[in-house]
């Protein structure tokens, strides 16, 4: 995933991309099974992730804008908006289950909300994402207004 946020050549080359898809689908696995005491993962992937989600979607955003809203269909599209759409599912999992609200609100809603709400602000309406969506509304419903952001 670093490698991945740092480099976008890495992202041209399908395989790596279904592997990191399949990296963020099994931390989502363990996410739901370990529950709360998946924090020291997150910890360590947390800011990776969001470079990479920044990094795929411009990439997205940039080709959307450029071919028109029939790029969402092409494969390297789909496998790029996986990506996103595990990133946000690993986040969405990992705050329904945490159990120190205090530690996520303070440490990863701030950098989460500039990721994804820019994002989401920033993206022709074809390369939104709904799993936006569904995270803010898990933001809202566990942590209530309690972030200023919120």
């Amino acid at each position: 995933m670093a490698q991945a946020s740092r480099n976008m050549q890495v992202l041209d080359n399908v395989d790596n991309v279904k592997i990191l898809a399949n990296v963020l689908k099994t931390n989502v696995s363990a996410c739901v099974s370990i529950g709360p005491f998946f924090l020291p993962q997150i910890g360590r992937i947390f800011l990776d992730m969001l470079g990479l989600y920044k990094v795929v979607s411009g990439v997205v955003s940039e080709t959307v804008a450029r071919d028109g809203p029939i790029a969402t269909k092409t494969p390297k599209i789909r496998h790029l908006r996986t990506i996103k759409k595990e990133i946000l599912k690993l986040m969405e999992t990992f705050i329904k289950q945490s159990d120190d609200l205090e530690t996520i609100n303070n440490n990863l809603i701030p950098p989460l909300l500039d990721a994804i709400l820019g994002d989401y602000n920033r993206n022709v309406p074809t390369a939104r994402d709904a799993e936006v969506l569904n995270v803010m509304s898990t933001i809202t419903i566990k942590l209530g207004v309690c972030h200023p952001l919120l």
